[in-house]
């Protein structure tokens, strides 16, 4: 399966550097048709003004053949002048337009309608012998030098134009360093900050002063979010910690118990190894808080909290299913660590009796019931309808031996 994923984007880097490659091409171009238009018309006059002072010698030359009547005179006078360049034609005629010399340039025209098109039309003098015209002078043009000129002028523009091209290339190099690569590096950095989210990166400070105000307003704003981003991180721990503990005790609650529950019994069917499950309920403790009050019964779930956390070992986890029932996960079992003799402590330690600021000591009574896995069960469901059966069980005893009923003592 293909995707189209479109044409690819111009960069700012290839769209500035072909703009100022164009500009400069235009212009250099532009400069070079005006000199060499200019050149046209300055040696357009040029010629003008050549041919004429051809035009003229050439009347002095021929002045003493035409007043002899020598055409061979006339021919050795100026026949010369067809030697040089830009004179394509010579014709002396007399008063009477008869004429005694019409010679052509041995040398080809190089481009006849390049001659028509800029100096068509001949130059003329007349021939004059004691102040009176006897004849005249036409001296036509080619086009060798203008194809010179031109030629000159065409080689010229080449060399400008690679000194354009040399040097739009080192002012490119010069566009990426200064303007480009710090374009790039602050696209780099906010490219990666919004994938990662790694607000902590910073854009380095440059040379252009635009780009650096540019640089730190997004630092600013980086900052700012890093800010709020940390603000919140402890919302969510905060809100995380709130939605999987219980608020009066801080002990876990039953979402994390039931998280927790599942996580070890995956641990433990992995490893092969066992776990007990231990639960706690407090005896008579409704009685206790309805004779006494909520607030004496909160301070006496809190005491018992603190008394359940300080029992546990490194890997046992408590939580607070409700009310005055807890859970202890006690984890790993082993031979060395028997969970009768922590049972009968922690049993020893939540009995201890608690001061009371208002009401002196109150004693506090728990029966206690224990379920192991996988021997009481393999499902989480099915562990602690176990222990909450054997804490039923260890209530029901204490009841007929008329023992652990809680309460404030006299």
């Amino acid at each position: 399966m293909t995707f189209n994923l479109g044409p690819a984007r111009a960069t700012l880097h290839s769209i500035l550097a072909q703009f100022h490659f164009y500009i400069t091409l235009l212009a250099v171009t532009l400069a070079w048709l005006a000199i060499m238009i200019a050149g046209i018309i300055v040696l357009r006059s040029y010629g003008s003004q050549n041919l004429e002072l051809a035009a003229q010698l050439a009347s002095y030359g021929a002045e003493p053949g035409l007043v002899f009547v020598d055409p061979e005179a006339i021919q050795e006078a100026v026949r010369p002048l067809l030697d040089n360049d830009g004179v394509a034609r010579l014709r002396i005629s007399d008063s009477a337009g008869k004429a005694l010399m019409d010679a052509m340039s041995e040398k080809p025209d190089p481009s006849p309608r390049m001659t028509q098109l800029i100096m068509p039309a001949p130059a003329v003098a007349s021939i004059y012998h004691n102040g009176i015209s006897i004849g005249q002078v036409k001296v036509w043009a080619d086009s060798s030098s203008i194809i010179a000129f031109a030629r000159i002028g065409f080689l010229a523009g080449l060399g400008c134009l690679a000194i354009t091209i040399v040097g739009t290339l080192i002012l490119r190099r010069r566009l990426e360093r200064d303007l480009i690569q710090p374009l790039s590096a602050m696209t780099d950095v906010v490219h990666d900050v919004r994938l990662h989210r790694r607000f902590d990166q910073r854009i380095k400070p440059v040379d252009i002063a635009e780009l650096d105000r540019l640089g730190s307003d997004i630092n600013a704003l980086f900052d700012e979010l890093h800010g709020w981003q940390g603000h919140i991180e402890d919302e969510r721990a905060l809100w995380t910690h709130r939605a999987m503990h219980d608020t009066l005790t801080s002990l876990p609650n039953r979402a994390a118990f039931d998280e927790q529950l599942t996580a070890r019994i995956e641990r433990a069917e992995k490893r092969s190894s066992s776990f007990a499950l231990i639960f706690i309920d407090a005896d008579n403790f409704k009685q206790a808080n309805d004779a006494y009050g909520h607030m004496i019964g909160d301070q006496v779930l809190m005491v018992l909290a603190e008394r359940i956390k300080s029992a546990l070992r490194k890997d046992d986890f408590a939580a607070r299913l409700g009310g005055d029932e807890f859970v202890i996960i006690f984890d790993p079992v082993s031979e060395t660590a028997p969970i009768e003799d922590f049972v009968e402590r922690l049993r020893k330690r939540i009995e201890t009796p608690i001061s009371l600021a208002t009401h002196g000591l109150y004693s506090a009574s728990v029966s206690i019931g224990m379920a192991n896995y996988p021997k009481d069960g393999l499902a989480a469901e099915d562990i602690l309808t176990a222990a909450d059966a054997a804490m039923y069980a260890d209530k029901f005893r204490h009841r007929n031996l008329k023992q652990g009923l809680g309460g404030f003592l006299e």
